[in-house]
């Protein structure tokens, strides 16, 4: 599932996967210049957590990330090389704009 095509929502730039042993969601791809970019998350990582609840798949981190809203921060917890670390995903909120 791929979090940079669902519509009218702010996008956190994340394509991820399962992991073979349900211990989080592999990201496969993070998009330049996005939300998740920004955090400093990066391919392979594995995402375990968000907010605080325990991610098994990418059902998990869409369900959680998914519902983020406009001018929230997810509090990001993921596995590289076998270190935890934390990220904070600031989702931007979008700005009308005008020609005038």
């Amino acid at each position: 599932y791929n979090f940079a095509y669902s519509l009218n929502r702010p996008k956190v730039g994340l394509k991820i996967e399962d992991t073979e042993n349900s211990t989080g969601a592999k990201v496969l791809n993070v998009e330049e210049g996005s939300p998740a970019d920004k955090a400093g998350l990066k391919k392979d990582d594995i995402i375990t957590e968000v907010n605080g609840e325990k991610v098994s798949g990418v059902e998990d981190a869409t369900d959680l990330m998914g519902d983020a809203e406009e001018g929230e921060t997810l509090n990001v917890k993921a596995l590289r090389n076998n270190s935890e670390m934390k990220f904070d995903v600031k989702i931007p909120k979008k700005l009308n704009q005008a020609n005038l």
